[in-house]
């Protein structure tokens, strides 16, 4: 669970990088960046509702979307793909939340924002 840089390209964007101190943070950045979109989706709303499925559904929709996280043990950068990550984030989601989600394409999750933006560190 050491310094992790996720790799990505949203659809014809440019591809781009960012840098994290752990996969956690980078779970989080991922979060915050479809939770920012969304915002920005629906800028009169105060409130986005979206379910956990939506979120893996964003990552899907990526045309890349893949993790450098370092590990430790063998002194050297692990690739992980879309599908490591979308695991990564149903679990933290599953901490976050409680027990009570048993299906996360069933579960609604309400964000609030603040002048529509989320701070999410440049994301």
């Amino acid at each position: 669970n050491g310094h992790t840089l996720l790799l990505f390209q949203r659809c014809n964007k440019p591809r781009t990088w960012t840098e994290h101190e752990n996969i956690n943070f980078a779970v989080e950045a991922i979060i915050a960046m479809y939770e920012t979109r969304l915002a920005e989706s629906h800028p009169t709303r105060g409130q986005v509702h979206y379910k956990v499925g939506d979120l893996i559904g964003f990552i899907s929709q990526c045309r890349e979307f893949a993790a450098l996280v370092y590990d430790q043990t063998i002194n050297a950068y692990v690739p992980r793909d879309k599908a490591w990550l979308q695991e990564k984030i149903v679990a933290h989601m599953r901490r976050k939340l409680g027990n009570e989600v048993y299906s996360y394409t069933n579960y609604e999750i309400v964000e609030g924002f603040q002048g529509g933006r989320r701070n999410n560190r440049g994301l």
